[in-house]
């Protein structure tokens, strides 16, 4: 009996936890800076999918300091890698993690003092610094907690959308000749559109 009451109350949460889209708007507490967020699915339904186990994956749209961006985040923070996008019957999207938008930094600046090869024959010290630089942009980008595309690939990932009813959605992550998760769908109806709509999108 009590397996019975256990289905029923997991049929009834997943009804619960069973959304679409939905947008938040966000000021920074430091910077004021103002974010809109369109994500899938509620704060309740990731929650409840949480607690069954593994690692769910979510698409989201957001307009930061209006640049706008397309990504996919996890829900434990932690970086996603390279994922697949395709709307309907529109030719597939990658993603890679190296596209991502660096907007937070534990340190601005990257600089490390060459002053002492200044004098050696044959050392390049501004191309060392610029491949230094290359470098430490990589590694912020390698540990973002999602994976998002800004500029014109995410424009038209957005315009695909509009006009599409579905999306589907891998991540690869950072593995080669193997994926990190299976194919997701996500279905896109009105209230995307008026989740678009309240970010100015």
């Amino acid at each position: 009996m009590k397996k019975f009451y256990f289905l029923i109350f997991v049929i009834l949460c997943s009804g619960c936890a069973t959304t679409t889209w939905t947008s938040k708007v966000s000021i920074d507490e430091f910077t004021d800076n103002k974010t809109c967020k369109i994500i899938y699915g509620s704060d309740f339904g990731k929650g409840f999918n949480k607690g069954l186990g593994g690692i769910h994956y979510y698409p989201f749209i957001e307009k930061v300091n209006d640049e706008v961006i397309f990504g996919v985040q996890g829900d434990y923070n932690i970086p996603v890698g390279d994922v697949q996008i395709r709307v309907d019957q529109h030719k597939a999207i990658t993603i890679s993690y190296t596209e991502t938008p660096v907007f937070y930094s534990a340190s601005s600046a990257q600089t490390v003092d060459l002053s002492y090869l200044k004098n050696i024959e044959g050392i390049d010290q501004q191309a060392m610094q610029e491949s230094i630089n290359a470098t430490m942009l990589n590694v912020q980008k390698i540990s973002s907690p999602f994976t998002a595309t800004s500029g014109e690939k995410a424009n038209l990932i957005i315009r695909q959308m509009k006009h599409g009813s579905k999306l589907k959605m891998r991540v690869i992550g950072f593995g080669t000749n193997s994926v990190q998760s299976s194919s997701g769908e996500y279905g896109i109806d009105k209230q995307f559109m008026i989740a678009l709509s309240k970010c100015g999108i």
